[in-house]
């Protein structure tokens, strides 16, 4: 029997070529697409699932209330993993883990710029599985000036591993010995390169960091015996905050609040609400968008099969009728179609694992992934293919299987037509759900590019174009010693107009520190915390900041230096200064100065928050970056200036720079992403349903072969005939849209809630993206419709 099956379904596919073709095809690309998203979700939802014990790995997070504004830190305080140790019975073991920032590392004569260097207790390895080349896990951070490396990284720097064994290496002005090699597999919200024992720190250093319970600079992780103890892990922080840290903030006259939090390490990559994290997190609602797209193609896709198999139903219509007259069940009917539905869909995959393994490398470079075609031979892979092959197989093949297997044999026999009209509903509902799908995505796309191009080019309230930004090197005093004459040597150059440092810039992470600042009224003094940029006498001018009130640094006033801060509009609102300068400031590090200066606001974060309040303090040698405003003439000789006398002034450590304006759109590389995806996707999208509808109006056209004579005969132009073909399918498509548009405004205007400065969506959107999906559609099917009105009307009357 199921060699018959397959047999009758391979000569209806064989007889039926177009129809197979626009089946087959329609369905691979659906496929295609569902497989290249399935990865990209996949991978996206197992981060930290090759640690053996992640399940029970928790990292401790903190909100802190200060003055009504709550902050969330998954960073947490440096003697916490020590009282985790002594006083938590629950935890089995605690790890601490530092990021120490791009590090310049001397070997021998060789020097290298390397990113992902932390500090780490030695039981990191008990905690994290890490697959060890070289070394003890348990023992290689026990010592200080201990280091263990990539095999990455010993290979850059050794050529093997092995050779990497006992070496040492000069980086954070000490030299550390290499006590192991292990090997990082990625896929985790920690990028290793090395890990320096804590134990290196200075006593001192130590001392100091271990008496402040507000000093956020590490992330802590704890291991529990079962992840069900999660509950008493956290109630167990509460009675330790009430304990420990509540008399210490009275001991300091801290008026403040914090609540300690527990976060499963699985749970870590997909969450993007705290500050200063460690890597880029993911955005777990981008990963259902995604999926939720890829069920839409796929859904398109099934909607193609059932609506050319009904519409063709008339075909096969002396084939169910014989088959129920010679004795066949309704069931053996079902079954004969639905298998058919499957053997299509199997080889719909066959051809879509070949577009997949074709367009793999686009999709890696879009997504920065690394996929291949190892992926597809694991188990999950292959239930997902199973799980398609069900889902195309049942739904694009349950109508049609029951439609057909419905049909009377009285009914079927005595004529060469079968019942057309009862099913003509059911392929409109389905041709609007396709198109209403499509546009749903045109428009989102469209909007996403519009908000793109809003966070591109709205007024940050600095200027951000040529803006060349080299990276000082960290702890280089000599080189900071040297800037003033860097910045005249610069100038010098007329192709340079400005040259300024600090110590972070537009779109980097901004330090918060806590100042206490004079009350709205005078008098006493109030607790805030203000993000907080140390800055040179041209910060404002380089950045083209404008004041709104008071004066910027001077050069002339030798107290700036110690006493004087300029803030923000927000931040003079948020204090409550109706006349913000001569007011008091004294932060965190104990300066105390007056406010010299008020900037407009301007955009030092990236569009998705509401602007901080900012404090600039003067710092002309502060560590972090060298900025230079270059003029677009000529660019390339300029940078090869800057590079050559950079590199007179330092060569010790290799040049790094960027450009300002690529840096700070960074931030919105995710939102890129989902354009890109978007743009693609819908396009896809547009192209099945045009298939479908291309099949669909074929159909139509033969169906009505005789009609289209007739009406040539009595004298209808071609026009008249493409114009009657047409409609039926416009009105479809203009149904499709009055359906859309809501539904895209709902979904894109909760997607727009992200950004605290956001586009609007236009009217104009929604008339565009309707215009584009009826104008495709509509010459989708005229080209079937001018073949049909251009046969010879003697052919057409002889056709039936």
């Amino acid at each position: 029997m199921l060699k018959n099956y397959i047999k009758i379904a391979w000569r209806n596919l064989v007889r039926n070529k177009v129809y197979s073709a626009i089946n087959i095809l329609g369905l691979a690309i659906g496929i295609s697409a569902c497989i290249l998203i399935f990865l990209f979700v996949r991978d996206e939802l197992t981060y930290e699932a090759h640690f053996d014990k992640a399940d029970r790995i928790f990292r401790v997070t903190n909100d802190i209330n200060l003055q009504g504004q709550t902050d969330k830190f998954a960073l947490t305080p440096f003697p916490l993993a020590e009282t985790l140790k002594k006083d938590f019975p629950v935890v089995e073991a605690v790890t601490r883990v530092m990021p120490i920032g791009k590090q310049t590392v001397w070997l021998e004569d060789k020097v290298f710029s390397e990113e992902n260097f932390y500090f780490a207790d030695s039981t990191f390895f008990r905690i994290f599985n890490y697959p060890f080349l070289y070394g003890d896990p348990a023992t290689v951070l026990d010592a200080p000036k201990t280091v263990v490396i990539t095999d990455e990284l010993a290979k850059k720097y050794f050529g093997t591993p092995e050779n990497a064994m006992g070496q040492t290496l000069k980086f954070s002005k000490n030299t550390h010995k290499i006590t192991g090699v292990f090997r990082d597999p990625g896929h985790s919200h920690f990028k290793l390169n090395a890990l320096l024992s804590v134990n290196t720190f200075d006593e001192t250093l130590k001392k100091q960091f271990s008496g402040d319970w507000f000093r956020m600079s590490l992330y802590t992780y704890a291991l529990l015996p079962e992840a069900s103890k999660k509950s008493e892990f956290e109630a167990s922080l509460d009675t330790f905050y009430a304990k420990t840290v509540v008399p210490w903030m009275k001991e300091n006259k801290l008026n403040a609040s914090m609540q300690y939090h527990v976060q499963p390490l699985p749970d870590i990559h997909l969450n993007n609400e705290f500050s200063y994290d460690l890597s880029p997190a993911g955005n777990k609602a981008y990963v259902y968008i995604f999926g939720l797209v890829a069920l839409f193609i796929l859904l398109i896709a099934c909607i193609n099969y059932m609506n050319l198999s009904t519409a063709r139903s008339a075909k096969r219509a002396k084939e169910v009728g014989l088959r129920k007259v010679i004795g066949a069940h309704r069931s053996q009917l079902v079954r004969q179609f639905v298998g058919e539905s499957v053997f299509i869909t199997m080889l719909a995959i066959l051809v879509a694992l070949a577009l997949v393994e074709l367009l793999l490398p686009y999709f890696n470079a879009l997504t920065e992934k690394n996929f291949s075609l190892a992926n597809f031979g694991n188990g999950p892979f292959l239930l997902v293919m199973l799980l398609i092959v069900a889902f195309v197989g049942l739904v694009g093949g349950s109508y049609p299987a029951f439609f057909l297997s419905a049909f009377k044999p009285v009914d079927v026999l005595k004529s060469d037509n079968s019942p057309r009209g009862s099913n003509a509903w059911m392929r409109r509902i389905l041709v609007v759900t396709q198109f209403t799908i499509s546009l749903i995505l045109i428009i989102g796309t469209i909007v996403v590019f519009s908000q793109m191009q809003f966070l591109k080019n709205n007024d940050l309230g600095f200027n951000k174009e040529q803006v060349v930004v080299i990276d000082i090197p960290n702890g280089d005093t000599i080189l900071v010693n040297r800037l003033p004459v860097i910045r005249q040597k610069f100038l010098s150059n007329p192709n340079i107009t400005k040259v300024s440092n600090a110590a972070s810039i537009p779109g980097e992470r901004t330090g918060r520190l806590l100042y206490l600042a004079e009350g709205a009224n005078g008098g006493q003094m109030e607790e805030k915390t203000l993000s907080t940029i140390f800055v040179d006498y041209d910060f404002l001018d380089m950045m083209e900041i404008k004041l709104k009130a008071g004066r910027n640094f001077s050069r002339e006033i030798k107290t700036d230096d110690s006493m004087a801060y300029i803030i923000n509009e927000t931040a003079a609102k948020w204090l409550g200064w109706k006349d913000p300068i001569g007011r008091s400031m004294e932060n965190g590090l104990g300066a105390k100065g007056k406010v010299v200066g008020v900037v407009k606001d301007f955009h030092f974060a990236s569009l998705h928050n509401k602007i901080e309040p900012l404090a600039l303090m003067l710092a002309p040698k502060s560590q972090g970056f060298l900025m230079v405003r270059v003029a677009p003439q000529n660019l390339p000789a300029t940078l090869s200036f800057i590079e050559e006398n950079w590199r007179a002034f330092d060569n010790k450590h290799p040049m790094e720079y960027f450009f300002l304006d690529e840096n700070f759109n960074k931030q919105y590389r995710a939102e890129e992403k989902m354009l890109t995806v978007f743009g693609y996707f819908a396009a896809l999208t547009i192209l099945i349903a045009c298939l479908g509808l291309f099949g669909l109006a074929s159909f139509t056209a033969e169906q009505r072969t005789k009609e289209i004579g007739i009406r040539k005969v009595l004298g209808s132009s071609v026009t008249e005939i493409m114009l009657l073909l047409s409609k039926d399918f416009a009105w479809l498509v203009l149904i499709s849209i009055l359906l859309a548009a809501p539904i895209a405004w709902y979904g894109m205007n909760r997607w727009l809630q992200d950004f605290a400065y956001r586009t609007e969506i236009h009217w104009w959107i929604f008339v565009l993206s309707g215009l584009a999906a009826l104008i495709i559609a509509m010459l989708t099917v005229s080209f079937q419709a001018a073949k049909a009105a251009r046969l010879n009307p003697i052919k057409a009357l002889r056709a039936e």
